[in-house]
């Protein structure tokens, strides 16, 4: 549509160049006003175009940034990487040393590529619970217990949610989640002592987090 559109005004300013030189003054005034119409349609088609430019760039950026952000929540939401990586192999061995606070700071720096991958995130909430940071755990395990695809996984946060819970005397919701880790790990036996120990209501309860059961589901 357009290519025609320019080879027809290419066609005329042709002619008028070929007649200008020999054409009366009537006729130059003729031509100047085919050049004026000729120039103001140019001065059209370039305005249009100019905006149609404007809007192709816009679309191109806003394109740009979906694409953008749409590999940043992939990546975001990817679950575990291929192979065990060095962030986790170290923590895990800070873990195993009781050296929390490290063992924290390699989970956290994991988890900012890997934001859903559960075991990384136990890990870190069962060091912030070690560091007696309860409220930062159980905000951890509770998103564990929520989104984990593994039962396993599930029961390790409720159990370990249990303890939070008992920790600050909350005896009933205590039981409640440990109930709920039974539930999807009947055979959890941290789990069923300290439901046992919450129901004897013994006056200094011993709990037990779940550690063994996380170390026991990674290599190392």
């Amino acid at each position: 549509m357009i290519q025609p559109f320019f080879s027809a005004m290419n066609d005329v300013l042709d002619r008028m160049i070929e007649r200008y030189p020999n054409s009366t003054p009537d006729e130059k005034l003729a031509l100047e006003e085919q050049w004026n119409v000729l120039k103001s349609m140019s001065d059209d088609i370039i305005e249009s175009w100019l905006a149609l430019e404007e809007k192709m760039g816009d679309y191109r950026r806003r394109r740009q940034a979906v694409d953008i952000d749409g590999l940043n929540a992939e990546s975001a939401v990817l679950a575990a990487p291929t192979e065990w990586p060095v962030p986790f192999v170290k923590g895990q061995g800070y873990f195993k040393l009781r050296m929390f606070r490290e063992c924290a700071s390699q989970f956290e720096q994991l988890l900012d590529q890997y934001a859903e991958w559960s075991l990384a995130r136990l890990y870190l909430a069962m060091s912030r619970m070690h560091l007696g940071e309860f409220a930062e755990a159980h905000r951890h395990f509770q998103f564990v217990a929520g989104t984990a695809d593994e039962p396993k996984l599930q029961a390790i946060a409720f159990n370990a949610m249990g303890c939070v819970q008992a920790v600050q005397a909350n005896m009933a919701q205590a039981q409640h989640f440990f109930r709920k880790a039974l539930e999807l790990d009947p055979g959890f036996a941290d789990a069923k002592h300290n439901l046992d120990a919450c129901v004897g209501d013994a006056g200094s309860v011993q709990l037990s987090f779940g550690s063994a059961e996380l170390t026991a589901l990674a290599p190392g």
